[in-house]
């Protein structure tokens, strides 16, 4: 009876220990499906710019020259540019290639020398209120050049003269010279009258002479304006800038009884121009000619076909009366 009772004891531990290990093989199972059912946490990806292409250094950024490509917020550097705003029209300071993340240290202000168009050069051109519009010309507009200027023809030939050897010393010989008789028209070369194809003279613009304005320049994009000493931003027109806090390229006059500052006598057009036209604007600045800058549509870019303006064109072409002598009653008055 002893001996079966042990047997019954021995029985009863294995059993237990057998549902202790069944117990912890289930539980161990039930844990793994849930942890298979619970899926992992996805990576945060956030937006990076990358170069589209090989950008070289001292290019200005547009928006052809970056994309937007995502990656995990993890692998983001500090100074990472995540915005197409942030580098669009900045300057790649070295060269970047295509694919490369684009870092702010890589980006830097950009100069007047980089947005100069290669074979342009830039030229600061003096203007007042009135060839400055009021302060409405902003950089990337489009103007005119009108050139106004006193011409004086001297040493014109007389009508039909004889055309005789010239000498620099003494008396020059000409032999076969012969004067016609008086009221006979020459004979051998000879000038036309003053004015008509051919005649001969000397052009200058020094003293009172008769004015003479014509469209010399055209197509002339603006890089930079400065109102007084301060630098024009784009977008920025007269009150709406004063009011956002920007420099503004048209001071508020002064109002009645009220002290302010005056506005500036001469503005700076900062303009992109060519070799030639550079001589031209240089010529017209050494003479202290007058000049009026004119503003033409950005989309325009049809150069305009014109004679100027003189004198006589004004009657020719437009009707400008010429004054009459006046015949006065004779007697005292």
């Amino acid at each position: 009876m002893l001996r079966g009772g042990r047997v019954f004891i021995l029985l009863g531990v294995i059993l237990a220990v057998a549902a202790v290990l069944l117990g912890i093989l289930a539980l161990s199972r039930s844990g793994g499906r849930e942890a298979a059912e619970t899926p992992a946490p996805q990576q945060t990806r956030v937006p990076v710019v990358v170069a589209a292409r090989d950008i070289p250094a001292n290019t200005v950024i547009t928006a052809e020259d970056i994309q937007i490509t995502e990656v995990p917020q993890e692998e983001v550097a500090p100074g990472t540019v995540q915005r197409p705003d942030q580098a669009i029209g900045l300057v790649a300071s070295g060269p970047l290639v295509k694919g490369q993340r684009v870092l702010m240290a890589n980006l830097i202000a950009p100069s007047l020398g980089n947005v100069i168009q290669p074979g342009k050069r830039a030229l600061a051109l003096p203007v007042d209120r009135v060839s400055a519009l009021g302060g409405l010309i902003q950089p990337n507009d489009v103007i005119d050049i009108v050139y106004s200027v006193r011409i004086n023809l001297t040493r014109v030939v007389p009508s039909e003269p004889l055309e005789a050897v010239d000498a620099t010393e003494g008396f020059a010989l000409q032999e076969d010279l012969q004067l016609p008789p008086y009221g006979q028209p020459p004979t051998g070369p000879t000038y036309p009258f003053p004015g008509e194809p051919g005649s001969r003279f000397i052009v200058t613009d020094d003293g009172g002479g008769n004015p003479v304005a014509k469209l010399v320049l055209q197509n002339i994009r603006v890089l930079q304006v400065i109102a007084g000493s301060q630098t024009v931003a784009p977008g920025t027109t007269g009150t709406a800038a004063q009011e956002a806090g920007e420099t503004s390229p048209t001071p508020a006059p002064e109002a009645a009884g009220q002290v302010g500052a005056p506005l500036p006598q001469v503005d700076l057009l900062i303009i992109e121009v060519d070799p030639q036209q550079a001589e031209m604007i240089t010529f017209m600045l050494d003479r202290e000619a007058r000049y009026q800058v004119v503003l033409r549509s950005r989309a325009d870019t049809e150069p305009a076909t014109t004679a100027g303006i003189t004198y006589d064109r004004l009657v020719s072409q437009y009707g400008l009366p010429v004054p009459s002598t006046v015949r006065l009653p004779g007697g005292p008055q």
